[in-house]
């Protein structure tokens, strides 16, 4: 009986410890499946590779393609190797969570716990910073992610951004190049927000939003863990993919259980990521707030026209004036009113130091003497409104589906499909990008005329225009109107397959009439690989305007003539009329006249996401 009993407690204990290894190994293979596991290894993307050529990301020799034997080995590495928790910090997090019957040892991290005592992090922002058409890496805008120290200004507060490690001396050309291609190793790397806001609000002159997000202050810890175990990692930089979008997307779906690449494309774009978290926000709150922070350009413009006639000529007139007649001016003012103008003359004088890359004599003896006076005067701080600004996630999306029907003079109805990869034109809704410019990438128009059958009207892979809008008119506040585009495309109206390569540009002036309507005028050149127009080369002369009459109705006027240098006898008149009426984000409907040898009519109804 006694030996029966023994047996039983022997079977018994067998098959206990049986059912428990295979729970153990049950709970292994889910969290080795775990979609957070699977974006601690960046399984979805190229391989992270360690700049230390001792060291290796991967602790399975197949870890990168195997989460299973990754697991298995970063447990049986935290066991045996207990600094390694050192390391890892996140994978240590997610094991506490999800392997919880796991007893890891105990491990003193000094170095990890240094960095998390250096952040003091309360919270943490993503900042979408606004695009750049003086930088290719920056025309399409930046985000990175800053940890909250709690403190007013915020400007010593930790940054993280990702981008691709590019020599100094790279050229333009090749850095497009290596860029698209993955010619670069990308990596998240650590600056004082100051750096941020001196790169982009002071020199280049681009407004940020920051959306503070909704996170716990668990969510917070295990993203600085991630980020740590990162800290001498690189990755393949694909610029209009695996870019600082998609991965700072990637690094909030740690702690967001929500989808933030947005779908259906093969191109991630910071202004997509914005625009994820806010259609997310009824299931998930993901941000709490969006807090504006204007370029230096954007104040001086935002007080400038909060200034009164008689201020705003009185600012004039001390610009226009030697600086010994500085107070005389200010003089004539009420102290509320001479303050104001004090105060817009610094963010003047702040603007231009920075747009000159230096003040002349006479500029810095002008500020010096209203610093003067503003010291003589009551510390008083002036009364500004704070302008209210659309957020960037309430832009019109990015790429672009349309259906037209076309009326031509030359060859009768014909219908269109139209399709746009990226990213805004001059009659989008824009909030959060730079006012009355243009960037589109690979934008195509397929007509079909019955009897002809398909055909390309235009394929024009980049087109940028920035007709740089002064809205102050102050002296020195202007630069070039410019544009820059190039494909194939018909030549003109009345003719079918009569395509040639082309590029076109201007270069001219523009004025602000009223605060949303824009006139520019510009000498341009045309080249294209086909003569049929009469020669190659054709330069002339080109007018236009864009009127932004509400938000939903837009409209733009292109009017130009060019002569040909091979046969100047001969010339190339060309209008363009568009006027858009925007429906929702996702849709709008525009009416389109052009004139190029021919008439065209058309109607274009668009989808966009």
């Amino acid at each position: 009986m006694y030996s029966m009993f023994i047996r039983f407690c022997i079977l018994l204990f067998s098959t206990i410890s049986s059912v428990h290894a295979a729970y153990a190994s049950l709970d292994i293979e889910n969290a080795a499946s775990h979609r957070v596991w699977k974006q601690l290894l960046h399984a979805e993307q190229t391989a992270v590779s360690l700049n230390a050529s001792d060291e290796n990301f991967y602790l399975a020799e197949n870890g990168f393609k195997n989460p299973h034997a990754e697991l298995k080995s970063t447990i049986s590495a935290f066991t045996n190797n207990p600094t390694s928790q050192c390391q890892y910090p996140a994978r240590k997090l997610f094991i506490n969570k999800h392997l919880s019957e796991l007893s890891l040892p105990d491990v003193n991290c000094p170095r990890y716990q240094e960095y998390l005592d250096a952040f003091s992090t309360q919270s943490a922002s993503l900042i979408f910073a606004s695009g750049y058409l003086g930088n290719p890496a920056s025309m399409f805008g930046h985000v990175f992610l800053k940890f909250n120290s709690g403190s007013e200004e915020g400007l010593l507060d930790n940054t993280f951004s990702y981008g691709a490690k590019v020599p100094a001396d790279e050229n333009k050309l090749m850095y497009i190049t290596k860029g698209i291609f993955g010619g670069y190793q990308g990596k998240f790397s650590n600056q004082k927000y100051h750096h941020h806001h001196l790169t982009y609000s002071e020199t280049e002159l681009r407004d940020m939003w920051e959306y503070k997000l909704n996170l716990t202050q668990d969510d917070v810890q295990f993203l600085l863990a991630h980020l740590w175990e990162l800290e001498n990692a690189t990755m393949t930089y694909y610029f209009f993919e695996q870019n600082c979008a998609y991965q700072v997307a990637k690094l909030l779906g740690l702690a967001f259980d929500k989808p933030l690449i947005a779908p259906n494309k093969i191109w991630v774009m910071p202004f997509d990521l914005v625009v994820m978290m806010q259609r997310h926000q009824d299931e998930r709150a993901m941000f709490t707030d969006v807090i504006y922070h204007g370029s230096r350009q954007q104040t001086l413009y935002d007080r400038w026209q909060q200034l009164n006639p008689r201020e705003q000529q009185v600012l004039l007139t001390i610009l226009e004036s030697a600086p010994q007649e500085t107070h005389q001016q200010l003089a004539s003012l009420t102290d509320s009113s001479a303050i104001r103008v004090i105060d817009t003359l610094y963010d003047y004088f702040a603007f231009i130091e920075q747009k000159e890359d230096d003040l002349t004599d006479t500029q810095k003896a002008q500020k010096r003497q209203a610093m003067i006076k503003r010291f003589s005067m009551a510390p008083v701080k002036p009364n500004w409104d704070i302008v209210k600004r659309r957020p960037p996630h309430e832009a019109q999306d990015t790429t672009r589906v349309g259906l037209a029907l076309f009326d031509s003079s030359a060859r009768g109805m014909a219908g269109e499909l139209n399709f746009r990869a990226n990213y805004y034109d001059l009659l989008t809704l824009n909030p959060g990008r730079i006012p009355y410019s243009e960037l589109t990438t690979f934008n195509l128009r397929l007509r079909y005329l019955e009897g002809e059958g398909m055909s390309v009207k235009e394929f024009t892979p980049v087109r940028i225009i920035n007709l740089n809008a002064s809205e102050s008119g102050l002296p020195l506040d202007s630069n070039w109107a410019w544009k820059l585009a190039f494909g194939y495309r018909d030549q003109a109206n009345n003719c079918v397959d009569c395509g040639a390569g082309y590029i076109d540009s201007f270069i001219g002036k523009s004025w602000v009439f009223r605060h949303n309507l824009v006139g520019y005028a510009a000498l341009s050149t045309s080249i294209t690989s086909s003569n049929l127009n009469g020669g190659f080369i054709a330069v002339g002369s080109e007018m236009g305007g864009v009127a932004h009459v509400t938000p939903e109705i837009a409209m733009s006027l292109t009017v130009g003539q060019q002569w040909f240098v091979n046969q100047p006898s001969k010339d190339l008149h060309y209008l363009s009329l568009s006027a858009r009426y925007l429906i929702n984000q996702r849709w709008d409907v525009r009416v389109n006249v052009e004139n190029k040898q021919g008439t065209d009519f058309g109607v274009l109804i668009s989808h966009y996401y």
